[in-house]
């Protein structure tokens, strides 16, 4: 009997910036780690702001910059609904500094009272994702040289 296909699709509200065959997909999801292959019994879970990586069937491997967003697995599907998903090659660490800085700076701004409590979480939400994008291009583009 030959072995079912698994397939990966990360979604954001723009566009689909990924979709294919893969042999397994590794993320962190609310109750940890994961790997998924294929024929992985059905799971929805949430997603923290981190990296996918989606693993090919030579071993290659695509890395994304994820923000937080929703999992589901189902029939040889994986699928990540994020805000917003960037490939490890297309990370720019100056636009991520520079992302990192004005949350910071639009946090020290902003007070910390029950009025401005949402934007506050934005904002912490947006430092976050800056930082996640500035770790990913330190971990896997600078390091790729070697590899």
């Amino acid at each position: 009997m030959a072995e079912r296909q698994l397939f990966c699709r990360i979604i954001t509200p723009e566009r689909t910036v990924f979709d294919g065959e893969v042999e397994m997909v590794k993320l962190r999801i609310a109750d940890g780690d994961i790997g998924v292959m294929s024929d992985h019994q059905p799971i929805v879970s949430t997603v923290g702001i981190r990296d996918v990586q989606v693993v090919m069937e030579n071993d290659e491997r695509q890395i994304f910059a994820t923000s937080d967003g929703f999992f589901k697995v189902s029939d040889n599907l994986v699928q990540i609904l994020v805000e917003e998903a960037v490939p490890a090659e297309e990370i720019d660490p100056d636009v991520a500094g520079n992302r990192i800085e004005d949350a910071e700076r639009l946090l020290a701004e902003t007070p910390e009272d029950e009025e401005n409590e949402r934007r506050r979480r934005e904002l912490e939400r947006e430092r976050l994702m800056g930082e996640n994008l500035a770790r990913i291009h330190a971990q896997y583009t600078e390091g790729q040289a070697g590899r």
